[in-house]
C-alpha cells in the first residue's frame, strides 16, 4: 500500500542532513557525501570562481589536471550553462575557447537526448566494430578485475561519485572491448553511481567508446595510461598488463569477428506536450533546477520537490545527500518525501510550471497533470539538423561561431 506524502524539514546542520537522507532512504547505498562535494549553488560558485581556463587547456586530459569539477552542479542545475560559458569569457576571453568547446558537449549531448528521446539508450547507428554481449559480472562493482588501474577508478566511483574524464573512457574502453560486456548494461550501472549522472552524457560517451555513436572504436594501451597519470597504479600491478602493446597489436588482438550485418538504426522522436491551461499555480522543482537563483522562482508562487522513490531509490546515498544539500539553499521551497504526481495534484490549485526535460522518467513521474515545460537556457540558439546531431565535429562547426565571437 502506497505510504501518503510527508511533508520533510531539511536540517540546516550539514551532518544532522546527511544523517535525515539515510533515514529516509535506508536502501540507498554507498557512502555519505564527501565534504569535497557539497552541493548547492554556493559551493557551485566557488568552484565556477576557482576555474582556471588556461590550465584546463594544458592539463585537462592528465588525472591530475585543472578540471573544473563542474558536473554535478551542472547536472543539477545548481548553475547554469551558459552562466558558466559566460562567466568564463568575461574572465579569460580567447583563452577559453577549449574549455568552451569541452563544456559544449553537455549541451551537444543534451541537444541529441531532447531530438532523439530514448534512442540514446541503445545504439545511435551500427557499430563499427564486432561487440560483446556479456552481462555485467560482479567482480567490476566489487572492484575485483585484478588490475589495479581499474579497480581504483571503480573505488573512486563508488566512494566519490566523481571519476577524471579519461579514466572514464579507460574504464569503458576496457569493459566494452577487452572483456567484451554489453555496453548498455555497463553504462547504466556507471551512472548509476555518478553524482553527475546524466543519460544523454553517460551513455552517448560509452557509445562514443563502443563506435556506435563514432567513426571507430576508443582504445589506449599502457603507454597512454602512464603518459597521463596512471604510473602509479602501473608501479603497483603484479598482473600481466593487457593494455601493453601498440595501438594497431590491441586493434588485432580485440577485434577479429566481423561485424555482424545490423539492421538500419531509426529514431523515434517524442510526441509533443499538451498545451497547458489556466493559472499558474505552483512551480515543480525537479532535479535539474536545484538553485534558488532559477528563472521559475520569480513568479512567486509555492515551490515543490518531491523526493520520489520510484525516480531516486535507485541512486547513491551521496547523491541524495547532494541533492538535500541544494535544497538546503531553498529555504522557500517545500519538500515532500512521496510520489511525484500525488504530491503535485495536492498542492496545485492551476496550471504547475516547470522546467522542461529531455527526462522522461520526470514526464511519467507527473503525467496526465496540467503542466507547463518551460525551455531550459540554451547555451545557443543554432538550428541544428539531425545529420549535425550524429557528430560533435558538425555540431561545433556550426556553434562555434556564435560562442566564441
Amino acid at each position: 500500500m502506497t505510504q501518503p506524502p510527508t511533508r520533510l524539514t531539511l536540517a540546516s546542520d550539514r551532518y544532522e542532513r546527511l544523517a535525515q537522507i539515510r533515514e529516509y532512504f535506508p536502501q540507498a547505498t554507498g557512502p555519505d557525501l564527501s565534504q569535497a562535494w557539497q552541493g548547492g549553488r554556493a559551493a557551485a560558485l566557488q568552484k565556477l570562481s576557482a576555474v582556471d581556463a588556461e590550465g584546463y587547456a594544458r592539463s585537462r586530459n592528465q588525472l591530475t589536471g585543472a578540471v573544473t569539477g563542474l558536473s554535478p552542479y551542472l547536472r543539477h542545475g545548481c548553475v547554469s550553462l551558459p552562466e558558466t560559458v559566460t562567466d568564463i569569457h568575461t574572465r579569460f576571453g580567447k583563452r577559453a575557447h577549449k574549455l568552451t568547446a569541452e563544456l559544449s558537449y553537455r549541451d551537444y549531448f543534451r541537444q541529441v537526448w531532447y531530438r532523439f528521446g530514448a534512442a540514446v539508450m541503445h545504439p545511435m547507428e551500427s557499430p563499427k566494430v564486432a561487440l560483446g554481449e556479456k552481462p555485467m559480472p560482479d567482480f567490476i562493482p566489487q572492484g575485483f578485475t585484478g588490475l589495479v588501474c581499474m579497480d581504483e577508478i571503480v573505488r573512486q566511483l563508488q566512494q566519490q561519485g566523481y571519476v577524471h574524464n579519461h579514466a572514464r573512457m579507460w574504464f569503458a574502453a576496457y569493459v566494452v572491448h577487452w572483456l567484451k560486456i554489453d555496453w548498455r548494461q555497463a553504462a547504466d550501472w556507471f551512472e548509476s553511481q555518478l553524482l553527475d549522472g546524466d543519460t544523454a552524457s553517460n551513455h552517448l560517451s560509452w557509445q562514443w567508446i563502443a563506435s556506435s555513436f563514432s567513426n571507430k572504436p576508443y582504445l589506449f594501451n599502457k603507454e597512454n595510461l602512464i603518459k597521463f597519470g596512471g604510473e602509479p597504479w602501473c608501479k603497483q600491478c603484479r598482473v600481466a598488463c593487457p593494455f601493453e602493446g601498440s595501438y594497431e597489436q590491441l586493434h588485432q588482438q580485440l577485434f577479429t569477428d566481423a561485424v555482424a550485418a545490423d539492421k538500419p538504426v531509426t529514431h523515434h522522436l517524442n510526441p509533443p506536450e499538451p498545451e497547458p491551461k489556466g493559472v499558474a499555480s505552483l512551480v515543480w522543482i525537479h532535479d535539474e533546477m536545484l538553485s534558488p537563483s532559477h528563472a521559475l522562482h520569480a513568479f512567486n508562487l509555492p515551490a515543490v520537490f518531491v523526493f520520489d522513490a520510484s525516480l531516486y531509490q535507485h541512486w547513491p546515498l551521496k547523491r541524495l545527500q547532494f541533492m538535500a544539500d541544494c535544497l538546503s539553499e531553498m529555504p522557500g521551497a517545500e519538500v515532500w518525501l512521496g510520489e511525484t504526481r500525488q504530491v503535485l495534484a495536492q498542492r496545485a490549485q492551476g496550471r504547475i510550471l516547470t522546467q522542461d526535460t529531455p527526462q522522461q522518467a520526470l514526464k511519467q513521474a507527473a503525467s496526465d497533470l496540467n503542466i507547463e515545460w518551460r525551455a531550459e537556457p540554451g547555451l545557443t540558439d543554432t538550428s541544428l539538423s539531425d545529420h549535425q546531431l550524429m557528430r560533435f565535429s558538425r555540431y561545433w562547426k556550426a556553434v562555434e561561431p556564435t560562442l566564441t565571437a
